[in-house]
């Protein structure tokens, strides 16, 4: 899988999260106010937990955290395995609401997902997380980190089922009706959405200590989103509604999770063509070589790549950066340099660009 990934381990001290307001709701995962089966659950923050045939299972548990509580989402066997009336769930936690659905005993029916998430405006450019990651079989599943955000209302009536048919419920803002390109809904998508932004990370990995992950996160378009959801998996899901690959026990603790609002430019384009040679972390004056008196600038951010469970690759062209985010002072060619200030989506950085522009 091709994305930048910045991965790195702290062991002592605190990271203070952003005091602007473009974060996440309980990012520390502190509000336990809930239960369900008598286990502590987050208020805003739900859990792939289970309640299926007169039967309760709990996927989600709060953990002693790097500062405070954490979340504990665990991959289990539910149901009754040895008559063949079971099989293993994937452990995960998510602003969204995850759902179940299973007609009568028809087992071959059954279909899962995740459904919704929040009313969200903001453009963050990387999320943050700290994660331990255990388990019986951590080298042989993928646990997920994932955020995305989109525009518009999704609604479908057919899911992939467990014998790889399609079963009919109806959902609204399912996960695999927005993230067509990297997950999408295999039984088609009836009422479809704008996809903003996707951040993804997925890894068989184990992480005994306390790991900060950096998730880099992508843009489609530069549309403003209305809603957005973020899903934390111990285990092999989102993946085109897999039925194997999910082991008992793999589990994820999650804390302190946190986004981040660059003011940094990863391309800039003059009069429309890329300036290959602009240096984006650079606070010195750069030199830029032009033909003609035309002089326009233009800076986009959130470009990459994701590569699916199937091997098939998703391209982010990344977003434009809007007149509020990108002011540009004029110069003159041979003589004073174009200013060019970037200011992070939520305010809480900036970044000046200075251009000596020459023919």
């Amino acid at each position: 899988m091709k994305k930048k990934l910045f991965v790195g381990m702290l062991l002592m001290g605190a990271m203070t999260l952003s005091t602007y307001a473009q974060q996440l709701p309980d990012p520390h995962f502190e509000n336990w106010s809930e239960k369900f089966k008598g286990d502590p659950q987050l208020k805003d923050w739900h859990g792939s937990n289970v309640s299926q045939i007169g039967s309760k299972f709990t996927f989600m548990y709060q953990k002693p955290g790097r500062t405070g509580y954490s979340a504990y989402v665990t991959d289990r066997t539910i149901g009754i395995p040895k008559l063949n009336l079971g099989a293993t769930g994937p452990g995960y936690m998510s602003l969204g609401v995850p759902w179940q659905y299973l007609k009568g005993l028809n087992l071959n029916g059954a279909t899962a997902g995740t459904e919704g998430g929040i009313a969200w405006k903001h453009r963050p450019d990387t999320m943050v997380v700290w994660v331990k990651r255990v388990g019986p079989a951590t080298d042989k599943e993928d646990f997920h980190l994932l955020f995305y955000s989109w525009i518009g209302t999704a609604k479908s009536s057919h899911y992939k089922n467990k014998v790889g048919g399609c079963t009919e419920t109806e959902r609204v803002n399912e996960e695999s009706d927005i993230r067509t390109a990297t997950d999408g809904n295999e039984c088609g998508v009836d009422q479809p959405v704008k996809q903003v932004a996707e951040g993804w990370y997925r890894a068989r990995a184990t992480y005994n200590d306390w790991t900060l992950i950096k998730v880099p996160i992508f843009y489609k378009n530069n549309g403003r989103p209305t809603m957005c959801n973020v899903i934390f998996s111990a285990g092999n899901y989102p993946a085109f509604r897999a039925n194997d690959g999910l082991y008992d026990k793999n589990a994820l603790y999650v804390d302190d999770v946190e986004l981040i609002y660059s003011s940094r430019i990863d391309k800039m384009l003059v009069n429309g063509k890329e300036w290959k040679e602009f240096k984006p972390d650079t606070d010195k004056e750069q030199t830029l070589k032009i033909q003609g008196d035309k002089v326009e600038f233009a800076g986009y951010r959130g470009i990459g790549t994701l590569t699916n469970i199937k091997g098939e690759r998703a391209r982010f062209n990344g977003r434009k950066l809007d007149s509020q985010e990108m002011v540009v002072t004029p110069g003159e060619i041979n003589g004073k340099p174009w200013v060019i200030t970037v200011k992070a989506d939520d305010g809480s950085s900036t970044h000046v660009y200075k251009v000596k522009v020459e023919r």
